[in-house]
């Protein structure tokens, strides 16, 4: 049997009928293209409604962090809405938003600003009641359609800046900002892992544990990871070619390579192990000691591994070395007097030079 042409049948029928009949098939035709037309548009706004109904709700919601209502004072600061305060945030949307179909008109743009301060202000309460400290300073939010060439990649940025006070070297947090893609942003886990690295970042941890509490957070409050722990931090053990463990020289985010997973997943792996061992609130009294000492400010570039260990090990109330040492960490025993040693060495050397 041959075969009609579809298209030439459809557009053959207007032929073989009269002219009544055939305004009646058009009027159908017309119909039937707006109807689908229509269909679709309504789709599209019933998903942008329902994406902005879940970040009311998350505003509301308490979830596995505990959030509350936030009081903080929100205002947005420009009649187009592109920038916005509250009490611990500033926030800006950049330019390749502007057109973003869900935020091209001021009105949408203040209700996202406010709905999504609202919410990082309650993270920030739940954050800062988890750790006990919070940042000096305000965070600064940017929030864009592609950040650094992609949507799959949020970061948080801590300035330092280095200088004497009373004879002595000290280091000093500038300022802090956060970058999300606005598809980034909408995951609660990334959020909560940012914001880990806003308040921890103050003490100018090792890149690795860093990761690892951000995410311990992500995971095991926020509930929303992506790196599942190994089974045994023995038998997942990776080593450089100087029998280091891989851990050691991570640059963190902006590092790719093809450890990257492997290293979050790692180090996750160990900072929940020690979390297991020595109780929830291990981690906050090792912050408590540091802040205590005040040491971090005070040695040159970022914590090394020997010093974190330090007091990791105040906090156990046990020493760590062994633990770290057979997981091919670099790592010495430290005591206080060694630490100041340091500090006092770097010093001098720092005066005597013109």
């Amino acid at each position: 049997m041959k075969r009609r042409n579809s298209q030439n049948l459809f557009f053959s029928i207007p032929a073989r009928l009269g002219n009544r009949a055939y305004r009646v098939w058009m009027r159908i035709t017309v119909v039937l293209f707006i109807a689908a037309f229509v269909g679709n548009g309504c789709t599209a706004l019933q998903e942008a409604q329902q994406r902005r109904e879940k970040r009311i709700l998350e505003e509301r919601n308490a979830g596995s962090l505990m959030l509350r209502p936030s009081n903080a004072t929100i205002e947005i600061r420009q009649p187009d809405a592109l920038y916005s305060t509250s009490d611990h945030y500033t926030l800006t949307f950049a330019k390749d938003l502007y057109g973003h179909p869900e935020l091209d008109s001021a009105e949408e743009r203040e209700s996202f600003a406010r709905s999504a301060l609202g919410y990082m202000e309650s993270l920030y309460d739940a954050m800062n009641r988890l750790f006990g400290f919070r940042p000096q300073h305000k965070i600064h939010v940017t929030l864009h359609d592609i950040y650094q060439g992609t949507r799959l990649a949020a970061t948080t940025t801590t300035n330092y800046r280095y200088g004497f006070q009373n004879g002595r070297y000290l280091k000093f947090v500038n300022g802090i900002k956060m970058d999300f893609p606005l598809a980034m942003y909408e995951k609660h886990g990334v959020r909560a892992h940012e914001l880990t690295h806003a308040f921890t970042n103050i003490y100018f941890l090792p890149v690795w544990f860093s990761e690892g509490i951000a995410v311990l957070i992500q995971t095991e409050y926020a509930q929303g990871g992506t790196h599942p722990k190994f089974d045994s931090l023995k038998g997942d053990l990776r080593v450089d070619l100087d029998g280091v463990n891989q851990l050691e020289n991570w640059g963190g985010h902006l590092d790719g390579g093809p450890l990257t997973q492997w290293r979050y997943r790692y180090s996750y792996t160990l900072v929940s192990e020690l979390r297991e061992r020595y109780g929830n609130d291990f981690y906050i009294k090792v912050f408590e000691l540091m802040e205590a000492d005040a040491l971090h400010q005070r040695l040159e570039g970022k914590m090394r591994t020997s010093f974190l260990v330090y007091y990791l090990s105040k906090a156990a109330g046990e020493d760590l070395v062994p633990f770290f040492t057979e997981l091919q960490f670099k790592v010495r025993s430290l005591t206080k007097e060694d630490i100041l040693k340091q500090i006092d060495e770097m010093n001098s050397q720092i005066r005597r030079q013109p």
